[in-house]
């Protein structure tokens, strides 16, 4: 597997050369790939799209045997997502939606459809709109539409619509499309493809989501209130009671084929009860308004009686936080919130029942307890904080909160929108993992919707970011990121946050995307009231910023104080056996004389102050000797003088990124055994997985034990003498197929398997830092892939322009 396809490779022995040679069997595109299944334990199926589909057509899918099944499907499935990606999306598998709800509007730039309508996708136009939305045709109707309607085909799906589709329908956008301006529609912080739940760089910072709070109105309020998608309409073909009542059976689950809801209500409208009453309307809506009494059964029917005793309790819990029934003995409202987010957390079936239940209670409110209202959305805000909702559920619950929080005149108009914005993030992340702390739920119910946060950045500068429940460690990236005027979202990849337990924590954790920071501060508070929160450069692809010193004066300080010790440690000069040429000689102590004027020195440096500007191998040469040193780096110095602090600081940096090793990460790694294990085209590869991998590494000889120091950077992976920081072994990333963390004894070890298809080794590394190691060389393969695919993508359209331009010519 590559990400130019599958091949069936076999290795074959050429007898008038006495040699092996790989020999390509057959190949296939990604594109080409319908789905994978595993047929048994065992066994993998690959189903590629039949060139021919008549009765004289012949299967050609791929079967095999192996043990890696599991890994090589779930390979094949994310390299033919990217294959998608790189296409512009053209691939089957991104081509065509299918609708999950009605969706009406009159505005022309909008697309119509009803539930289950297929939309094929225009996908070249679908880069130009904000998140949450996108834009395609049914027939020869054009227009934009939100995503959280429609969910995407399977390529199976996808390519049984398309060889039914004529060829004329397969759609081209049309050539005068304009795009409208989406920021003005809705919010960009929170819309986002319920498709797919995969991070997407692209998410707006939460400075920009407060942004454009003031202006997603516009369409998404025309929507809110359009009458349909309403929670009565949900009830009638969902609730307990009109089901047991009147027999109404929801069309949905009943005839995925129903061409319409309002067709099944004017049927209902003629139903009666056992005793001959009629079908009203008031009754339809008083299903889903505020109860002052506890429910006796669950909103909606469960077959399991115990679902329904437990959903009860859930209600109980609901109105106790509410104030509207009293707190059992020793209960208090953070136990009723736990309570219920427990109930989700075992019972996922009743996440459509609790919001349900919260809904009925925040709907036309009419408690004697004048905080009850409130209390229901800051409840419904911590709920949705946490847990998604059913495909089923999920039109109508985001339509009833855009319902509220779009419209100014409802009382509770801003936490419907903190409600939404959450809802939509645990679609995207997955929800919060911990029970919220008791200073969280006491915050919210006291209205505190926010906290804020510190965090550290290189050189001891400190920022404060406001954190929600639904704030994300990638929130926290781009709105710092933001704050340093990097508005790149390639280069705020290669921003990263660490946790440390307290200052005494040498190396940290690094946190995941998706991680929520409340969370995270929940869990560290347990062992520590000392942690920290650290925010720096972790990847060192993109150039630095140094052309306008003053307008970037944050950006240059924290990159200039994360540089600095790894300099002055010496880590970034390579010093040969014979000592440093008159060239660096000259460059160190320009260096020197920069570092000094940095710190806003008028007066040239002395005879102690300049041991602290030089790195510490330098000071260790016998040419030049400290004295020497001193008057190299008081001559250049006056060179200095015209130069700002910050001016002193950006030109350092700009020395320095010139230098081999300059950006990179540096690990000591103290002991190397190479190589573990070794494959040719005469010898197997050890099993990677489990015990039997870790076993026969340790039965190979330590053919050589060496101390290193390991320096990661976009270059590759570098294996540096300690004492000259000479290179002694180079990998580009392209060598090296995988990294797994192994420990043995007691100690974490960290194998690198590098080579080819013929030829494997594995490098064995200990060190304390292995999972870092590990997730720093993907994340550099990672962006690696990223440029690759923006290449690709770009010289797809520059042909897709050609030909278009060239179409027109021809016309």
């Amino acid at each position: 597997m590559s990400h130019s396809g599958l091949r069936l490779v076999r290795l074959e022995k050429d007898s008038s050369e006495d040699q092996e040679n790989l020999t390509v069997g057959e190949h296939r595109r990604f594109e080409e790939v319908l789905e994978t299944n595993i047929i048994r334990p065992s066994t993998l199926e690959i189903v590629f799209v039949q060139p021919n589909t008549g009765p004289s057509s012949k299967k050609n899918n791929w079967v095999f045997h192996t043990h890696k099944a599991v890994q090589i499907k779930a390979l094949i499935d994310q390299m033919s997502a990217e294959a998608d990606q790189i296409s512009g999306g053209g691939g089957m598998g991104g081509e065509f939606v299918r609708a999950v709800a009605d969706y009406r509007t009159k505005d022309p730039t909008l697309l119509s459809f009803r539930r289950d309508d297929i939309i094929k996708l225009a996908m070249r136009n679908q880069s130009y709109l904000d998140k949450g939305w996108l834009y395609g045709n049914i027939g020869e109707r054009w227009g934009i539409f939100p995503c959280e309607y429609v969910v995407a085909l399977s390529r199976q799906e996808a390519y049984q619509v398309k060889s039914k589709l004529p060829q004329s329908s397969t759609g081209q956008a049309p050539k005068t499309f304009t795009v409208p301006d989406t920021k003005k529609m809705t919010n960009g912080s929170g819309d986002i493809s319920y498709a797919s739940r995969e991070r997407h760089p692209g998410t707006n910072s939460s400075s920009s989501s407060q942004r454009s709070d003031s202006s997603e109105r516009g369409i998404a309020a025309t929507r809110a209130n359009d009458g349909r998608l309403s929670m009565v309409e949900f009830a009638m073909f969902n609730f307990r009671q009109s089901i047991e009542k009147y027999g109404v059976v929801n069309p949905i689950r009943r005839d995925s084929n129903a061409s319409s809801m309002q067709g099944s209500i004017k049927q209902i409208e003629k139903l009666k009860d056992a005793t001959g009453k009629e079908w009203t309307w008031k009754e339809q809506a008083e299903m889903v308004k505020f109860s002052r009494s506890p429910i006796q059964h669950s909103l909606l029917k469960f077959d399991n009686a115990d679902l329904d005793k437990v959903a009860v309790e859930a209600f109980l819990s609901l109105m106790r936080f509410m104030t509207d029934y009293p707190m059992s003995k020793n209960q208090n409202e953070v136990e009723s919130v736990y309570m219920v987010l427990m109930v989700c957390h075992k019972y996922p079936m009743l996440r459509d029942e609790v919001y349900c239940q919260i809904i009925k209670q925040t709907t036309n409110n009419k408690s004697a307890k004048p905080e009850s209202c409130q209390r229901g959305w800051r409840f419904f805000s911590i709920v949705a904080a946490y847990f998604d909702c059913t495909e089923v559920l999920r039109p109508y619950i985001f339509k009833y909160l855009e319902t509220a929080a779009y419209d100014k005149r409802r009382p509770y108009h801003g936490t419907a929108l903190v409600c939404l914005q959450n809802l939509r993030k645990t679609f995207k992340y997955g929800g919060r993992k911990n029970v919220p702390s008791v200073d969280e739920i006491a915050a919210i119910t006291a209205g505190r919707s926010s906290k804020r946060q510190i965090y550290l950045l290189p050189g001891g500068m400190e920022k404060i970011i406001n954190t929600k429940s639904s704030t994300v460690v990638e929130d926290v990236i781009l709105e710092l990121c933001n704050q340093l005027r990097i508005d790149s979202m390639s280069e705020a990849d290669e921003y990263s946050v660490y946790a440390m337990r307290d200052k005494e924590d040498m190396y940290g954790v690094p946190l995941q995307y998706e991680d929520y920071v409340l969370d995270i501060t929940t869990e560290l508070l347990k062992s520590s009231d000392n942690f920290l929160l650290l925010f720096r450069r972790s990847v060192w692809y993109s150039p630095l910023r140094l052309s306008d010193p003053s307008s970037n004066a944050a950006y240059i300080e924290m990159i200039f104080h994360q540089v600095v010790p790894d300099y002055l440690d010496g880590l970034l000069l390579v010093l040969p056996a014979g000592g440093l040429v008159d060239e660096e000689v000259r460059e160190v102590g320009k260096i020197a004389a920069l570092l000094h004027r940095s710190t806003d020195k008028q007066q040239p440096p002395d005879v102690k102050e300049v041991k602290y500007l030089l790195p510490k191998p330098a000071l260790s040469v016998r040419d030049p000797r400290p004295p020497q040193w001193l008057q190299i780096v008081q001559d250049y110095f006056q060179a200095t003088i015209k130069l700002t602090p910050i001016e002193a600081k950006a030109k350092f940096l700009e020395k320095l990124e010139k230098w081999t090793l300059f950006g990179s990460s540096f690990f000591f790694v103290s002991k190397v055994v190479t190589p573990v294990a070794e494959t040719s085209s005469g010898h197997s590869y050890p099993s990677s997985s489990g015990s039997s991998a870790e076993s026969s590494a340790r039965r190979q000889p330590e053919t050589s034990l060496m101390n290193y120091i390991l320096a990661i950077n976009k270059k590759g992976v570098f294996f540096l003498d300690v004492d000259s920081r000479e290179t002694v072994i180079h990998h580009s990333f392209s060598d090296i197929i995988s990294t797994r963390r192994v420990p043995v004894n007691g100690a974490l070890y960290l194998d690198m398997k590098c080579g080819n298809l013929l030829s494997q080794r594995i490098t064995r590394m200990q060190t304390p830092q292995a999972h870092e190691i590990a997730r720093l060389i993907g994340h550099y393969i990672h962006i690696e892939n990223s440029v690759l695919a923006s290449k690709a993508a770009r010289s797809n359209l520059a042909v897709e322009l050609q030909q278009s331009e060239a179409a027109t010519e021809e016309d």
